[in-house]
């Protein structure tokens, strides 16, 4: 036997490559009718040689690999004589679709002509390629989350107070979310919702339940969202007429706490149907945690400030605080030459409370007193306790008539019994001094004068005004 005869193949083995190769195979005439397929391709649709032969090839396909195959494929393989790397889906027996690629070629034979087509299982290529697209898409979401909270904490650095908190968070709302409006509103101690940067585009439209959704976001401390449908309707009918009326599909509200303490909201409004996907919802989320983060800290520093300047027993200005305005209210008098008034209160009969009724009653007497001098001065003029019994009353722009009349209110105040210190006769003595404007006269002159004054009232017989002018 030669090498070449021991080589040859055998009978048969060539048909049985082309059936049961690797991949499917299949010829069609010009006018894309199946005139032959290989078991491979068979296996795979789960359709015998007799329901394929004679059949169109385009019937074997999905509907939107039909409109590809003719607007596609057909015109390139008539064009060129072949077709590459088509993808496109096969409808099985049962159903199912399957995803292949195929390659043909147009060959003129001997006859007629006929398409060669070649069929590869790209069922996992297909699925890879899903996976990688939704990776791409999870670190494309993820670098937007990542970015815009790194740009709402870049936002949040500058602002100083709290309505630019409120408004940068409505900004930051209304560009990550594509709304057509966001708004924030803060709770206020009266437990209400305020609105306090941004548009609420449902204000004045909700007829009834108008902070439900307010109330219900930070009561279950979870964002609600609103749309149109029947179910929502039914939970919120007033926000879904509201939503309407403002030409309105969707409204979302979330919430903004401080652990599990309320702080406020933030809502966003849409034109259309919008659902959200977690990232969604946990990036707002985030931002508001960061803008809660932000505003607990200024808060903080506010009431430290405050502190710092305020009496801790009346919450009136302290002497640190009352030396301030003092100083800057001699400095706007000699600019524009007006009368500036200072008046020192001191309480007659207060030591009696203190000594017999003990200290806690003599602080009630104290709050009670302040509270009167603030309810006796304008609303221009600054109250300020000095130190133990003693009051400032500071009046801009004001001569000595106007503040004498000021401390004659404040005489009546302080002479009402005290429900506190039933049976103690309390009064006030009061000293004024008045600086003429433009005369330059220093905080500390202006303050031991007002003192000196107060001490000849108590001199004369207390319960009076003695009045000085500089």
């Amino acid at each position: 036997m030669t090498d070449a005869a021991a080589s040859a193949p055998v009978e048969g083995y060539f048909e049985e490559l082309y059936e049961k190769a690797p991949f499917g195979y299949l010829v069609t005439d010009r006018d894309d009718v199946v005139l032959r397929v290989n078991e491979t391709l068979l296996g795979w649709v789960g359709f015998d040689a007799q329901q394929l032969l004679g059949r169109p090839f385009r019937s074997l396909l999905a509907p939107g690999s039909q409109l590809l195959y003719e607007t596609r494929h057909l015109p390139v393989l008539r064009l060129q004589g072949f077709s590459r790397e088509v993808l496109l889906q096969l409808l099985a027996h049962d159903g199912t679709h399957l995803n292949v690629l195929i390659n043909a070629n147009h060959v003129d034979g001997d006859s007629d002509a006929e398409v060669r087509i070649g069929v590869l299982d790209a069922s996992s290529r297909v699925s890879y390629e899903r996976e990688l697209l939704t990776t791409q898409r999870s670190a494309e979401s993820l670098a937007t989350r990542i970015m815009v909270l790194q740009n709402a904490s870049a936002s949040f650095a500058g602002n100083a107070s709290e309505t630019q908190i409120a408004q940068t968070l409505s900004a930051i709302l209304e560009d990550a979310l594509a709304a057509v409006a966001a708004c924030v509103a803060i709770v206020r101690p009266s437990g209400s919702l305020e609105v306090i940067a941004g548009v609420n585009m449902l204000d004045g439209l909700i007829r009834a339940d108008r902070e439900l959704l307010g109330d219900t976001v930070l009561a279950s401390e979870a964002p609600v969202i609103v749309g149109t449908g029947d179910a929502d309707r039914e939970r919120f009918p007033s926000v879904v007429e509201a939503l309407l009326e403002a030409r309105l599909q969707t409204v979302a509200v979330f919430p903004i706490m401080n652990d599990s303490t309320p702080v406020g909201v933030a809502a966003a409004f849409f034109g259309r149907e919008r659902t959200f996907a977690d990232s969604e919802v946990e990036v707002v989320l985030s931002v508001a945690r960061q803008a809660n983060q932000v505003l607990t800290r200024m808060r903080a520093q506010d009431q430290l400030a405050y502190a710092a300047l305020h009496d801790q027993l009346t919450g009136l200005a302290n002497r640190a605080l009352v030396r301030e305005s003092i100083a800057a209210g001699l400095l706007v008098a000699d600019q524009t030459r007006h009368p500036f008034s200072v008046m020192f209160i001191d309480l007659d009969g207060f030591k009696s409370v203190n000594d017999q009724l003990g200290h806690h009653a003599g602080d009630l007497i104290l709050r009670e007193v302040a509270h009167r001098l603030a309810a006796s001065v304008r609303a221009t003029d600054i109250v300020g306790r000095y130190g133990g019994d003693e009051f400032v009353v500071i009046c801009a722009d004001t001569g000595g008539d106007e503040a004498g009349t000021i401390a004659e209110r404040i005489h009546r105040e302080v002479r009402e019994p005290f429900d506190d210190a039933e049976g103690f006769i309390i009064s006030a003595s009061i000293g004024i001094a008045v600086s003429p404007g433009g005369a330059e006269v220093t905080t500390d002159k202006l303050v031991a004068a007002a003192d000196t004054a107060m001490y000849e009232s108590k001199r004369l017989g207390r319960d009076r005004t003695t009045r000085v002018e500089l």
